[in-house]
């Protein structure tokens, strides 16, 4: 979006397909929860995405809650 500033463009987190599986990379979100492990995704570490798993994106009221959902093609 144009409207955004360099900082507010830059990533909060990020997925990739490491070692046969996927995960998302917490970058910048300071209340990042795997709620399914009942587990905290501090800034710089990972968490394996598998079907079903439960991410909370902020505990801040209208934070977001990730659920995933995997397909096969």
């Amino acid at each position: 979006n144009e409207k955004l500033t360099t900082e507010q463009a830059k990533p909060v987190a990020d997925f990739h397909f490491h070692q046969g599986k996927w995960i998302l990379i917490n970058r910048k979100l300071s209340s990042m929860k795997d709620v399914t492990e009942d587990k905290e995704i501090p800034i710089g570490s990972s968490v394996d995405i598998t079907d079903g798993k439960k991410i909370l994106l902020s505990k801040e009221e209208g934070g977001r809650l990730v659920i995933v959902q995997l397909v096969n093609n």
